[in-house]
């Protein structure tokens, strides 16, 4: 039996990976073989999908979709419906992940498929923007579609009478941006980036980096993100070039290139706000703060970079205006780095405060922020101690293994079982 991942793009992001990661598992004496499909590229229609994307999380940066969005998005689904279903078997699953796909799943459903919709986003508390997303989301799901959550708390009222599934999503530990890295490759990957020294020429430098200067043996706060205005990349910056960390520790931005991720229109601008921002600090500010923009031509090349970054970070953070499930903060846990985070989305489902990482409980109050990067900053031990929690919690809940095997369970089954409950 095959289950078809459906997403839009490829590359660049957290979803990506996690489809990647699942194909690349060993079936060993499982049943369910994983599979992808990645549909065509609109630009007009992903403009509106990505209004989507913030008014589920309770921001409103838009409008729902009006009659010529609308009619886009019911011809995409058309046509990618048409592809998906010459390639299914009889016998196959199709698991469908967050909006851009949902319209693909009455269409699937009125063929005799087995539908599935994995919802990656979302936001703990209703308003008015995600009540109304969530109605006009509804009308795509067929009766017997089975719709999968990150966390119980992210489940929408309007799910209500549909079956529902809880799944974390996953990191594979033994990936080129999680495996083990020693001290000495990790100085390696840093310097053929130019955050030591002068860059090598070659396909090590895959990436185009902002900095006039070099990471030095001060510590090092990092934020890897994409660039996405809710992931609040300037804030990090904001917040560090105006504060008293710019004088004891460095900062690092590390986010994949707009060019890469096809289903997102926005990050081209926020990545140039982002880079306006740094070239006006003052050129001392600028010698502390590094920018780094990974093009994707070299996936490979790029995970290790990531990874390196990830190993050699004092403090990683993850100041999220609104966030899903928030992959950065696993892949830095699993590595045993102490994480700050903001406790929004499936954030707080990996990170108990002061006992995985420390939790901000105002993501976009500057002060609240400086304070607990300082406070694992100035306390070594305690920042160790978080880490080492962080690695045993993660390695126990949130890799591969693990999300295969609720795969397994959900997928495989005749007949959807009850309801299962998040992690504690």
């Amino acid at each position: 039996m095959k289950v078809w991942h459906v997403n839009t793009t490829s590359r660049g992001g957290g979803v990506a990976e996690v489809l990647d990661a699942l194909c690349r598992f060993p079936q060993g004496t499982s049943p369910l073989v994983h599979r992808r499909f990645v549909t065509g590229r609109d630009a007009k229609l992903f403009t509106a999908t990505k209004r989507l994307h913030h008014r589920l999380h309770g921001v409103h940066r838009g409008e729902l979709p009006d009659a010529y969005e609308h009619a886009l998005f019911l011809a995409f689904a058309e046509h990618n419906a048409t592809r998906l279903l010459e390639r299914i078997g009889s016998d196959d699953s199709v698991l469908l992940h967050d909006p851009q796909t949902l319209p693909i799943a009455p269409l699937l459903a009125a063929e005799g498929c087995r539908v599935f919709w994995r919802c990656h986003i979302g936001t703990w508390t209703a308003n008015a923007v995600t009540k109304e997303t969530w109605r006009y989301l509804s009308q795509f799901w067929p009766r017997d579609i089975t719709l999968i959550f990150s966390h119980r708390s992210l489940v929408p009222v309007e799910a209500t009478g549909f079956h529902v599934e809880i799944v974390p999503p996953s990191i594979d530990p033994i990936s080129v941006k999680n495996r083990h890295m020693g001290a000495g490759e990790i100085k390696d990957v840093l310097t053929s980036a130019g955050l030591l020294g002068r860059a090598s020429a070659g396909p090590g430098r895959q990436h185009v980096l902002y900095s006039e200067g070099v990471l030095g043996k001060d510590p090092l706060v990092l934020q890897v993100s994409r660039w996405d205005p809710l992931k609040d990349m300037g804030g990090v910056l904001r917040a560090f070039a105006s504060s008293s960390l710019v004088r004891s520790a460095q900062l690092v931005l590390c986010g994949p290139s707009p060019q890469s991720v096809t289903d997102d229109p926005e990050a081209r601008a926020v990545l140039e706000a982002v880079v306006t921002q740094w070239q006006n600090l003052p050129s001392a500010v600028r010698r502390r703060a590094h920018l780094v923009c990974t093009t994707l031509d070299d996936d490979e090349g790029n995970a290790r970079l990531v990874n390196a970054l990830q190993r050699r970070a004092a403090v990683v953070t993850q100041r999220s205006v609104q966030e899903g499930f928030g992959l950065t903060v696993t892949e830095a846990m699993l590595k045993a780095r102490p994480v700050v985070a903001s406790n929004v989305g499936g954030i707080p489902t990996q990170i108990t405060h002061d006992k995985t990482g420390l939790l901000l409980n105002r993501p976009c109050d500057d002060d609240e922020f400086v304070a607990a990067v300082t406070r694992l900053l100035r306390d070594e031990a305690r920042a160790s101690a978080l880490g080492r929690a962080a690695a045993s919690h993660t390695s126990r809940h949130f890799i591969t293994a693990r999300e295969a095997a609720d795969h397994q369970r959900i997928l495989a089954s005749p007949v959807p079982p009850p309801m299962v409950g998040c992690l504690d």
